[in-house]
């Protein structure tokens, strides 16, 4: 057997079940080797069903360990069944019932012993056991299931706890057969080490060798990240950046800040210095600029692009969207009048374009490059959360026809998305991080309210006074229409309520779903305060600058994530005017979710929101890996910066030997 042989070689997997095991991204031996648990079930004290009977807390769960005798089936006229039957062990005895599970009669023989977790239901004159779960006893075999430290797993319909733990079971007890190559490179671990660390962490022998497990093999993915970002280092070495005239660089940089008609932030200036200093190093640009929505990242990219224009090379400014791109436009217009310096908008209702200094568009560019891009010198992406952290060699494969290592471009990715620290060094090792945290004076925090079913025509009201007052609301729906199988509030629907309920005010719709032409209308209805009102799922995460919009609400936020949440909320305090956002929750969303909206209204510091999701949910599923690079990790923890440092260390010393990869952690 080998790690990237099919699951189907194993026993009792067969075709069904391998298409569900698929559902979970489970492929290969490999695959299923480094799936691991979500959490653990510890269920290893044992209590006699004295000892359990004595207690006054009968809402937790108990094992036992007993014998059965008296096992009877009783067949109803509906057609359903009871079984019942006498648990016992030394201490005494006690009364279990089951419902329509004839087949345990051949299952839970008399005489055999059993572990059986479950409750005691308290009657007026007896107890009675409820059975949740059983294994049997067997001399010479570890358990699987209870009386251990057992696995919970995350699963897909149609796969069972039980089942899915058997096939792991099954898999670890055969792991000596499987050929797992010595691809660590470091004398401390040998193969049948991997072995045991991978059986402490499906199967643990006590919660010591766990988290011993847990911390090496974390250690080792984040050293399988590290090599790829090494990998990556050591081709950026080989390429040639542009070359610039630094001295009149820095003098153009002051004077084009000493007109612009506001001062910089202090984060602001700091991080054009610092890529000032480095391009007078001759050392390429490949840098991630992030801040939150509105603290100013699009002036740097400005003076970015002045000074590289003013070399002689041209500037190419990337959006996600035809809106984004035409806002750019007249920005970047606006702030360089005067400066002789040619700006073109290509899009794709744009056909009439030709090559100048500044190209700002959409994906449009990339179709266009060969006629458009001559000299090419800083390519700067404005994500602004839509496509994620965009990694630079996936970006440049476009152009790799009109570009070549002695002539590479800097590379600039403004990211709306808060990266908190040990994601940066983990997954952007190879990337200059910068970060402005201050916000332009006079910008006023954002007011965030959680509000209830009960609170919702008070809301109402309120909006109509807004409106009234001449301001703008965005509405926030998870779902674009109704769904059968998710009870959530829909875009669609509340466009047709709020249509009548505020028939006094102007209501639009936006979605993914509509045509790129539609959702254009949309929003350019929107800034000409043609709609009051606009009704939009989170496709407005990448929105426009709007600073009449003041109120922001946002239906069934608890199906959200906080960085995402924080995104959308981003959309308002665009201008200098008191914004709010409103969080409405359903009546059934739980304590946790409560806990993380209250975290969010109390909070508006983006990298503080993104740590305190990344404890909650892991990286890949915060920043998408399609659209970020960044995979979910499957074991390793972000929490533990010496483990982080420590994985660099390691993953130098393997590169130095040649290793490229750690197979059991590769992507």
């Amino acid at each position: 057997m080998q790690l990237y042989d099919t699951v189907t070689v194993l026993k009792q997997i067969s075709g069904s079940y391998s298409f569900l095991l698929n559902k979970l991204g489970i492929y290969t031996i490999k695959d299923l080797l480094t799936y691991f648990p979500v959490k653990y079930i510890d269920s290893t004290k044992v209590k006699t069903i004295q000892e359990m009977l004595s207690g006054n807390d009968f809402d937790e769960d108990f094992l036992i360990k007993i014998k059965i005798r008296n096992f009877k089936n009783t067949f109803l006229k509906s057609k359903k069944t009871i079984q019942q039957a006498t648990l016992y062990d030394e201490s005494g005895e006690i009364k279990c019932i089951w419902f329509n599970q004839p087949f345990l009669k051949d299952v839970l023989k008399e005489q055999k012993e059993f572990l059986m977790l479950g409750k005691v239901i308290v009657k007026p004159k007896s107890f009675q056991f409820s059975s949740k779960l059983y294994e049997p006893v067997i001399n010479d075999r570890e358990s699987v299931h209870l009386g251990r430290i057992a696995p919970e797993y995350s699963l897909t319909e149609g796969i069972s706890k039980k089942w899915f733990r058997n096939r792991v079971k099954n898999l670890i007890d055969n792991l000596p057969t499987i050929e797992i190559k010595d691809e660590f490179g470091i004398e401390k671990m040998s193969e049948s080490d991997i072995n045991d660390l991978l059986s402490e962490v499906h199967f643990p022998s006590n919660s010591d060798k766990l988290e011993k497990a847990i911390d090496i093999l974390s250690k080792y993915e984040l050293t399988n990240i590290q090599l790829k970002l090494e990998e990556k280092r050591q081709k950026a070495i080989k390429f040639t950046p542009p070359e610039l005239n630094i001295q009149n660089n820095t003098e153009l940089a002051l004077n084009f800040i000493k007109k612009l008609p506001f001062i910089l932030t202090e984060d602001q200036l700091n991080v054009i210095k610092d890529l000032i200093d480095r391009m007078s190093k001759k050392i390429l640009l490949n840098d991630l600029i992030q801040g939150d929505v509105g603290s100013g990242k699009t002036i740097l990219a400005i003076i970015a692009s002045f000074i590289v224009v003013k070399n002689k090379y041209q500037s190419v400014i990337l959006s996600p969207t035809t809106i984004l791109a035409k806002q750019h436009f007249k920005t970047f217009t606006t702030f360089l009048k005067g400066y002789n310096i040619g700006i073109e908008l290509v899009t794709s209702d744009n056909k009439n374009t030709i090559t100048k200094d500044i190209l700002i568009g959409t994906s449009a560019v990339l179709a266009r490059k060969e006629n458009l891009i001559k000299k090419l010198g800083l390519i700067v992406v404005d994500e602004q959360h839509r496509f994620g952290v965009v990694q630079r060699e996936e970006l440049l494969k476009p152009f790799s026809n009109i570009i070549n290592k002695d002539n590479y471009p800097h590379f600039i990715n403004m990211s709306a998305t808060p990266i908190p620290r040990t994601i940066a060094q983990v997954f952007f090792g190879d990337v200059r991080v910068n970060t402005i945290r201050t916000k332009p004076k006079g910008r006023l925090s954002i007011k965030t309210f959680l509000v209830n079913e009960n609170k919702r025509q008070d809301s109402y009201k309120w909006v109509i006074n807004q409106v009234n007052s001449g301001d703008q609301v965005y509405w926030v729906c998870p779902l674009v229409s109704d769904s059968e199988k998710v009870e959530a509030q829909s875009a669609e629907t509340l466009y047709k309520e709020l249509s009548i309920t505020l028939s006094g005010c102007k209501v639009g719709l936006i979605h993914g779903q509509m045509k790129e032409k539609d959702k254009n209308e949309a929003m350019t209805r929107f800034i000409n305060h043609e709609i009051d009102i606009l009704v939009s799922t989170s496709v407005i995460e990448v929105g426009i600058d709007v600073p009449n919009a003041t109120v922001i609400i946002i239906e069934n936020a608890e199906r959200f994530g906080l960085a995402q949440l924080h995104q959308i909320r981003g959309r308002v305090g665009r201008g200098n005017k008191q914004s709010w956002c409103f969080l409405f929750y359903a009546k059934d969303a739980s304590n946790l979710a409560l806990e993380r909206l209250d975290f969010l209204s109390k909070n508006d510091n983006g990298l503080k929101i993104a740590e305190f999701d990344l404890q909650n949910r892991g990286p890949g599923e915060i920043y998408g890996f399609k659209q970020s690079g960044i995979p979910n990790l499957k074991i390793a923890r972000l929490n533990n910066l010496e483990i982080i440092k420590e994985s660099r260390e390691i993953s130098l010393k393997l590169y130095s030997k040649g290793y490229r990869s750690i197979s059991i952690f590769d992507y």
